[in-house]
């Protein structure tokens, strides 16, 4: 079940095995869990998506934010920084909608067990990442014991 906007990430269980087939592959990356490479991975992921006409202009810092939390989650909390673990990214085109599957090879986790930032704040160190994503993009989910989120928006 997706996350609905008004959800928290905190509310929605973790799928088992991989995400399913979700359209044509059109941007595709791999980075050692190394923090400096984030920013320049998504850099590139969002003019690939202006350049693709899939981000508006007023979203893509929107976008940027949302895939630099995933990115971002996944070298410190999932891969622990280990620069011999791999993040991947990985943009999706169907007919309906566009999205980004960043997936890391750490224990994978709970989001019930993450601290929502409404009730923390959102500068607190837990939570916020995947609040934002669940709030900016229309469609939220995870897989692989949490090592894998899915974010989509609608075309």
């Amino acid at each position: 079940m997706p996350l609905e906007k008004e959800e928290t990430a905190s509310r929605l269980p973790v799928h088992e095995g991989p995400p399913p087939e979700q359209g044509e592959t059109i941007f595709e990356r791999e980075i050692p869990s190394d923090a400096a490479l984030v920013t320049p991975l998504v850099v590139r992921a969002v003019e690939f998506l202006q350049r693709e006409n899939l981000v508006r202009p007023n979203e893509e810092s929107k976008v940027a934010l949302c895939l630099e939390e995933a990115l971002h989650n996944a070298v410190r909390h999932g891969n622990k920084n280990d620069f011999k673990k791999r993040v991947r990214l990985k943009v999706f085109l169907s007919e309906r909608e566009w999205g980004a599957i960043v997936s890391d090879e750490g224990a994978g986790f709970d989001p019930g067990k993450v601290t929502n930032p409404l009730e923390e704040g959102l500068w607190g160190e837990s939570g916020r990442g995947l609040y934002l994503i669940a709030h900016y993009m229309d469609r939220a989910e995870y897989f692989n014991r949490g090592n894998t989120v899915l974010m989509a928006n609608r075309l």
